[in-house]
Formats: C-alpha cells, structure tokens, sequence
C-alpha cells in the first residue's frame, strides 16, 4: 500500500468513527481535535493527498458518483485505453547523449558535489578504479526527462493532459557508474495505470543503456499525475 492509499484510508476510518470517538472525549479535547482536523483539511496538500481516491477502471466511483472515466473526458478515457493496451511493452527508445565532463562538472556546481570522483580528471585516472572521473548517479537520474522526451513542448509525452505532475519515484538502481564521455539512451515502459479523482496516476519503468555496455547505468520506476 502506497502512502496515497494510506492516508485515504486513514481518513476513511477517522470518518466513520468519528461519532463515536468524539463521545469518548471531554468537550476541551473534542474542540481541540475538531479544530486540528480543520486545519488538516484546509491544508492544501494534505487536502490534495487525500483527494487522490483511486478507482479501477470502469467502475462506479466511490459516494455514489458517476464513473470516473464518463466524467472526465474523452481525453482521459483515450489515454486510458492507450496506456491499457500498452502495458509493459517499451513504447520509446530515445535519442544517444553525450555526458561529457563539463556536464558533470556544471552539475557538481549545482549540488555542490564536488567529489573528487566525478571532477578530478587526474586523480581519478590515477587513484580511481573506473580509470577516471564518473557521472554523479543523480546526474543521470536528472536526465531521465530529457533522456525520454519529456522535456520537448512540441511532442508532449501524454497528449491531451493538461499538465503533467511527478509524484516521485517508486524504486531507483544503478548497476553500472556512467564513465565521462559515455553515451546514454533511454527506453520507457508502462507498468501500471490507476484511475485518481484528478486524473490518471502511471508508473513508467525507465531503462538507461551505456553504449557498448551490457548493463544499464539506471533502472527507476516514475510515479506521474496526468492531470485532464
């Protein structure tokens, strides 16, 4: 169970018991709860968490609502059959990209990462058992984006979204360090689709190939919020 489903549970059950729970308390501390959960639900991104209710596709929403799908568009129910009938099958496999020393060195001055690793050129010929100097493993993390195309307004990876939110990562590995002048490529699937009162809620697995390597240099699981 991911936090999302965690939280609306917890709601849920606060909800139901509510009632009852608030007979068991003296009216001081009845009125400092009633107060806190106030504050909780004027939150607004504890309100926005608890709002994600997911559904299963095709079915009624919870409440007695119309289904989710029906109600949101045909956008969101195209994108729907598409990433349904596309699961777990690479659907992209992006452009090669050269990550060069200046790259990592431009990254190591925004993280303030400059370990000798990934900007010393001499003493990680010298002293390194890769034979020089290495991409920070957030560096190629931060590329995933571009890697895949995400980052280009003229071919929106999820057409008809009116925006695309990252909710985070499910799982993230590195087996192999992205020597300097390595040559990198992505290639995405879809691994999971789950119907969210805003939207749609996909998990993408991403592969990060090194040109004439056998082992990729990242292997991550994208949670993303298409929003319709």
């Amino acid at each position: 169970m991911n936090v999302i489903d965690l939280l609306k549970e917890k709601s849920d059950r606060l909800a139901k018991n509510r009632d009852e729970l608030m007979e068991l308390v003296n009216p001081q501390v009845r009125g400092y709860f009633n107060e806190a959960i106030n504050n909780a639900r004027n939150n607004q991104w504890l309100g926005w968490v608890l709002d994600q209710t997911k559904f299963g596709a095709g079915a009624e929403a919870q409440n007695g609502n119309q289904a989710w799908p029906e109600k949101m568009g045909s956008d969101a129910q195209q994108m729907l059959q598409q990433l349904s009938a596309q699961m777990n099958q690479v659907t992209l496999v992006g452009e090669w990209l050269t990550v060069d020393q200046e790259r990592i060195n431009r990254f190591a001055d925004v993280t303030d990462d400059h370990q000798w690793i990934h900007t010393d050129v001499e003493r990680a010929k010298e002293h390194s058992p890769f034979g020089g100097t290495i991409a920070h493993g957030f560096l190629t993390l931060a590329l995933l984006p571009k890697l895949i195309g995400a980052v280009n307004p003229d071919t929106p990876p999820y057409p008809g979204a009116k925006m695309v939110v990252n909710l985070g990562l499910n799982q993230v590995r590195y087996p192999y360090p992205v020597k300097t002048g390595s040559r990198l490529r992505a290639s995405k699937k879809v691994i999971h689709v789950a119907l969210v009162r805003r939207g749609l809620e996909v998990t993408e697995e991403i592969t990060v190939e090194i040109q004439g390597c056998r082992r990729p240099a990242c292997v991550a699981q994208t949670l993303m919020l298409l929003v319709f």
